[in-house]
């Protein structure tokens, strides 16, 4: 069975402003999209919207063949996305929140498989308060992978990383497409962004650029897309 997520006449406005016009793609298991704009532009709305965590119409989004104004629960169990690490608990543990992932998903993942891949062993028993940036970012990164969802949107997973750290997520990125998970990555690492990604949407007015990666340089493609001549 093929599944996809598919978006058609996708159009959105906040406050009379125009996000969106009429966006219409689709995206299938084993795919990992970036999705590439400056800041302001859209990005974490467009996976708001995905999410129905912003309301657009009704037959515009349908996750393997359910649509989210339908039978919006067995839509949103198909999927996982939390935006950022704000979204943590400040006062509860590392183990806390991929315990809940894994109950509220249902997912067969092995927490402590995770926890050990991640090199989190020191800091799971830790509350969310007492982390780095790069810390919560593993956190965020473990319970996407320990909720075992079809489909992953992610926004900015890169920040707060080092080098060493950049590499392992790109890895365990890869890992996941290669298990047949389809993934919508938001990111500013255009070097990144090459590396995993086998579609890159740029989003610029009002639409989506899609841009098939064979290997060419994304940085070169966005300022050809967004910088103005003489910038």
């Amino acid at each position: 069975m093929i599944h996809m997520l598919t978006v058609t006449d996708l159009s959105f406005s906040f406050k009379h402003h125009p996000i969106f016009d009429h966006l219409n793609f689709s995206i299938h298991d084993g795919e990992l999209v970036g999705l590439v704009a400056p800041n302001g532009t859209g990005k974490t709305t467009l996976l708001r919207l995905l999410c129905g965590l912003l309301l657009t119409a009704a037959d515009t989004l349908v996750l393997n063949d359910i649509k989210l104004y339908q039978h919006r629960t067995k839509y949103l169990k198909q999927l996982f996305f939390l935006e950022n690490s704000n979204q943590l608990y400040s006062e509860l543990t590392v183990a806390d929140h991929l315990t809940y992932v894994k109950a509220m998903w249902r997912s067969q993942i092995d927490i402590a498989s995770v926890i050990d891949e991640l090199e989190m062993r020191d800091y799971y028993k830790k509350k969310i308060k007492t982390l780095s940036l790069g810390m919560k970012q593993h956190v965020l990164l473990a319970m996407y992978i320990i909720s075992d969802a079809q489909t992953l949107f992610i926004d900015e997973p890169l920040n707060g990383l080092d080098p060493t750290s950049i590499q392992q997520f790109e890895h365990i990125f890869l890992q996941l497409k290669n298990a047949g998970k389809s993934m919508v990555i938001s990111s500013h690492q255009m070097d990144s962004v090459g590396r995993v990604s086998d579609r890159v949407f740029f989003l610029k007015d009002q639409q989506i650029i899609d841009v098939k990666n064979t290997g060419q340089d994304m940085l070169t493609i966005y300022n050809q897309t967004f910088l103005k001549a003489g910038d």
